[in-house]
């Protein structure tokens, strides 16, 4: 059986909305109507969630949208290749950008398979990653395929993004994260984005939580030059103040409500200076990777230690998994509201 909550047809609309904005909507069934009311099929996990908007039912008989051919079968049809099952089944697209991985034993036909990905996928220019990202920076390591110009504007969660896809890397596995902290309540709030990017945190929650103020800092300039055009693309200069430079040395502090620590790269040697950020009581998100072995206990203790330092304690923690990072290793995020001691 599969989930789906009922619903009268008036209302169909507005829960439909509130739904989507939580992911939680399954976009493999149709919606089932009968007379004044109507199913909306839900994803499995989400349960709890869509309960609050109708009355959860079970279908035994759900009726699944009839699905096109899929794009990697597309693909295979339009490519001739030594071992067409090496041909790379996942990808990135970043709006009219494409990123593949594609393996050695098919480096003669790259060129060929990035053209007709291209095609398939409706990109402009495609990139190969070639060796994931490096530096302080996290730069993504990428060759050219198809094109000369990476940049371009990515649409999630009804946020613009505009990067350049060969200097700037631009994760959809956190996706999740991104969509979560963008509907926290917190209007009434001051946030500081310690980490800010190009806008991955800040922009989604300026838009869609409009808190009082966000202070977004970013040390690459690079990422820094996007960070502002996000700003004023979504509209939302009226919010997000954009600091450039180290966040040790000038993000405000003892002004937040809310710090968010977006950054996994020995983001605990952070800590102190979030601390420093945020007023007598508030929440921060920490980021972290973690191997599973040490799992849920290093990160927080990490969060208690610093808070300890500081002359905060930690009154609550909640601990989610944002991806996996690699082999054995997880991306997590420590929710922690602290008050000074």
């Amino acid at each position: 059986m599969y989930p789906a909550i009922r619903v009268r047809k008036s209302e169909v609309e507005s829960v439909r909305k509130s739904l989507f904005q939580h992911r939680a909507v399954d976009g493999e069934r149709r919606f089932i109507r009968d007379g004044e009311w109507v199913e909306i099929p839900i994803r499995e996990g989400m349960e709890a969630l869509a309960s609050e908007y109708g009355e959860l039912v079970w279908q035994k008989r759900p009726v699944f949208k009839e699905r096109p051919p899929a794009p990697l079968e597309m693909i295979k049809k339009d490519l001739s290749v030594p071992y067409p099952e090496l041909l790379p089944r996942k990808w990135e697209l970043f709006g009219d950008v494409l990123i593949l991985r594609i393996p050695e034993e098919l480096e003669d036909y790259r060129h060929e398979i990035a053209e007709v990905y291209a095609r398939i996928l409706g990109a402009r220019t495609v990139l190969r990653d070639s060796g994931g990202i490096e530096g302080e920076f996290r730069e993504p390591v990428v060759e050219f395929l198809l094109g000369d110009d990476a940049e371009t504007t990515h649409l999630e969660n009804g946020v613009r993004f505009r990067f350049d896809a060969s200097r700037i890397m631009f994760s959809s596995g956190n996706i999740d994260e991104r969509v979560r902290m963008a509907y926290l309540p917190s209007r009434n709030e001051v946030i500081v984005d310690m980490f800010a990017g190009i806008g991955y945190f800040s922009i989604p929650m300026a838009v869609h939580s409009r808190p009082k103020k966000i202070y977004a800092c970013e040390k690459n300039p690079v990422a820094f030059r996007y960070l502002k055009e996000n700003i004023a693309i979504n509209r939302v200069e009226a919010i997000v103040e954009p600091i450039l430079g180290d966040n040790r040395e000038h993000c405000p502090e003892n002004v937040a409500d809310r710090v968010v620590m977006g950054y996994v790269g020995k983001t605990h040697l952070f800590l102190e200076k979030a601390f420093r950020i945020i007023k007598d009581e508030g929440t921060i998100h920490y980021h972290e990777t973690c191997p599973e072995e040490l799992l849920p206990e290093r990160p927080v203790l990490r969060v208690k230690a610093a808070a300890e330092r500081s002359s905060y304690e930690v009154i609550g923690t909640s601990l989610r998994k944002v991806k996996s990072y690699a082999p054995g290793v997880l991306h997590v995020v420590v929710d922690a509201r602290v008050r000074r001691t």
